[in-house]
């Protein structure tokens, strides 16, 4: 954990206010938001702890809290129109920093942007070859992101993710594919090498796309789960980076560094070795 993330850190007048996309079609898309903030909220660190939600109630607003300093956190897997621009524009914000009405609001750089996501993904890749007794410098860690049907998509967050992952995770090969953009995942048979697979979903949340879009892909019905033969290779789908509770840490982190004008801290605690 950051050094800076200690009980010396005074939040008891503070609201932690965690933004998720939410779904209008899809009930248990707020489900991992929810969930995290009831987890936060439990640690009493906070004066207040709320999830909202763009799509569904409660809606993005800063009158869900009331504390005179508030941590507003993208619950995003990467850097969008949705944390650049519209969850601003709601809230009126104008940078990390804003005043409004008196209240000093803070707000912090999208959850699935923090340095630990490639360490936390990695470790629990690396689980799932141990118990299914692979060899992670035989297996393919496919990872999938959302991206951007718009022109030129958005790629930034995971391509990082990958690289990082590339260096020194000790997979066979680290590919990227996407659900709106090119390489789409549903051609993800033509993407890798290897027999073995480790579809690993950079989303926060457990929507439509974690639960409904991405299983049929790899011949399952759950969000989670395989293996499945599919032409010619043995697939594994992972569930969301959210529903990990490292994800916590990573929160408190985020807003400790908006807090202080920082870099997110949190250091990687995994050596990146090979599983098998």
């Amino acid at each position: 954990m950051s050094p800076h993330i200690s009980p010396m850190n005074d939040w008891k007048n503070s609201a932690l206010l965690l933004v998720g996309h939410g779904s209008s079609k899809t009930p248990n898309a707020r489900t991992a938001a929810s969930r995290l903030a009831e987890r936060i909220a439990e640690l009493d660190l906070f004066a207040e702890v709320k999830a909202c939600f763009w799509k569904e109630e409660p809606f993005v607003s800063l009158d869900l809290v009331t504390s005179p300093e508030v941590f507003v956190v993208p619950y995003f897997s990467g850097v969008g129109i949705f944390t650049t621009k519209l969850i601003p524009q709601r809230l009126g914000l104008t940078g990390p920093i804003t005043e409004i009405d008196g209240r000093t609001i803070y707000y912090s750089a999208p959850v699935g942007t923090h340095p630990e996501i490639p360490c936390l993904l990695c470790r629990r890749a690396h689980e799932l070859c141990r118990q299914q007794g692979l060899k992670a410098t035989e297996t393919t860690l496919l990872m999938i992101a959302h991206g951007s049907s718009k022109p030129g998509g958005s790629s930034g967050t995971p391509e990082k993710v990958a690289d990082r992952l590339r260096l020194d995770a000790g997979f066979a090969e680290v590919q990227v594919a996407y659900i709106e953009q090119e390489p789409f995942v549903h051609d993800w048979p033509k993407l890798v090498k290897t027999r073995h697979v480790l579809a690993a979903p950079l989303l926060v949340s457990e929507g439509m796309h974690a639960s409904q879009d991405l299983p049929p892909l790899f011949g399952l019905t759950t969000p989670e789960g395989g293996p499945s033969e599919i032409d010619g290779h043995l697939a594994w789908l992972m569930g969301g980076i959210g529903r990990d509770p490292e994800v916590a840490k990573i929160i408190l982190d985020l807003i400790t560094a908006t807090r202080y004008g920082e870099s997110a801290a949190l250091p990687c605690q995994h050596n990146f070795v090979d599983a098998g």
